[in-house]
């Protein structure tokens, strides 16, 4: 006897891991302007911000990096124009959860001039861990679901000959972020950053995954 289930598999995780995503945005109108306006911002962002906290240079990845002439459309004339150049950069760090940290870089942020966008996550370091109690939650569950088929039916729940789940599309982040403006508080409100972070706690990241099992019954 041929047994067909769905196991699902739930799990609530505490973020252990802190995620900032910057984003270096500069428009002028020369490709050597922007360029050198937008690396620039990064230099400072690594004396005002990494280095003070820490991190080394080669902490911040590169995603991308883009400098590019800009157009823009007239309505009138129905043709693109001249709009400039723009220079983009994506970066990240990661690090351990640290309220005391991410606070420190929020103040900074708060007093930077021309500050880039920040995007702030919260998520977990080991996603292989997670994955696997995830798995084992949702075989479990489908093992249940085939004994208790197998008994009703008679029968001798023997061995699972089957197991297939659609690739992982769960995102290991928190539902909770900080968005870059409120990071921008001026001087008069930096104190503001170190306040919510002594009462902020980020939510627990819940996932779940399915996996489809073939088991055999005697």
């Amino acid at each position: 006897m041929e047994i067909v289930v769905q196991g699902k598999g739930t799990e609530y995780f505490t973020p252990n891991e802190i995620i900032i995503s910057i984003n270096f945005y500069k428009k002028g109108n020369s490709y050597e302007e922007v360029l050198n306006s937008g690396l620039m911002s990064v230099q400072n962002f690594v004396n005002n911000i990494l280095l003070p906290n820490g991190f080394s240079k080669e902490d911040m990845k590169t995603r991308s990096f883009v400098v590019r002439e800009e157009q823009k459309y007239d309505n009138t004339t129905r043709e693109y124009s001249f709009n400039g150049f723009s220079f983009s950069q994506l970066a990240s760090i990661k690090f351990d959860y640290d309220k005391t940290k991410l606070a420190s870089i929020m103040e900074q942020l708060s007093k930077m001039e021309n500050a880039p966008q920040c995007h702030v996550a919260f998520g977990v370091e080991d996603e292989k861990e997670c994955r696997r109690q995830i798995l084992a939650k949702a075989y479990k569950d489908a093992e249940l679901q085939a004994q208790a088929i197998a008994e009703a039916s008679g029968k001798t729940l023997k061995q699972c000959a089957k197991i297939d789940f659609k690739p992982f599309t769960t995102s290991y982040v928190s539902q909770t972020t900080f968005e870059g403006d409120m990071m921008y508080a001026k001087a008069e409100r930096a104190g503001a950053s170190t306040t919510i972070m002594n009462t902020f706690t980020p939510e627990d990241i819940e996932l779940s995954e399915t996996l489809y099992c073939l088991w055999i019954a005697e």
